[in-house]
């Protein structure tokens, strides 16, 4: 078990037996804080560090794999509609776009219902390089999660679908806040 794996196996299983059995009012369980706000951001932390380590030999940062996800989620975007669910100007909308369409990850077209708009669409390499992101972040999730078994990552994805489902706030995403 890596380093990182261990931290973060370490982690989860003292804040499962400090939920468990300590009292609320402990600011500490050995070294683990008792706030889950300060686990989530310790994690959220090493989880950060080993996805930009992933995303390094793709070619990609976080803010243009978030885009990309989103299209791959919603379809095709207009640009304005975009920018508005990452939380970006129009000034950085269009320089992330640049970007990507650089890479020929993404191709802008114009709306067909309406020709003053434009449409953002994934391209077939956009696709593919999403693919290849799956399988490097499955990667970094297996090492951050091996500490857990089946039932235990299963639990934790859905308490952390739960707790996202209602707030997804994709700008803090792009923008690394």
């Amino acid at each position: 078990m890596s380093g990182v794996g261990q931290q973060l196996a370490g982690s989860v299983a003292a804040a499962s037996v400090a939920a468990a059995s300590a009292p609320v009012a402990a600011a500490t369980v050995g070294a683990v804080p008792a706030q889950a706000t300060v686990l989530i951001a310790r994690i959220a932390r090493v989880v950060r560090q080993r996805f930009d380590e992933a995303l390094t030999p793709l070619g990609l940062r976080q803010r243009q794999v978030v885009a990309l996800s989103y299209l791959r989620g919603h379809g095709p975007t207009a640009q304005q509609v975009l920018a508005e669910c990452l939380c970006m100007d129009p000034s950085g909308i269009v320089c992330l776009l640049n970007e990507l369409e650089d890479e020929e990850l993404v191709v802008r077209r114009r709306d067909r219902a309406d020709r003053r708009r434009g449409l953002v669409h994934l391209s077939p390499k956009g696709e593919r390089a999403l693919r290849d992101v799956d399988r490097a972040l499955q990667s970094v999730e297996d090492e951050l999660l091996v500490g857990l078994d089946g039932e235990e990552r299963s639990l934790l994805h859905g308490l952390l679908a739960r707790l996202g489902a209602s707030a997804v706030d994709w700008g803090s995403v792009v923008s690394g806040s």
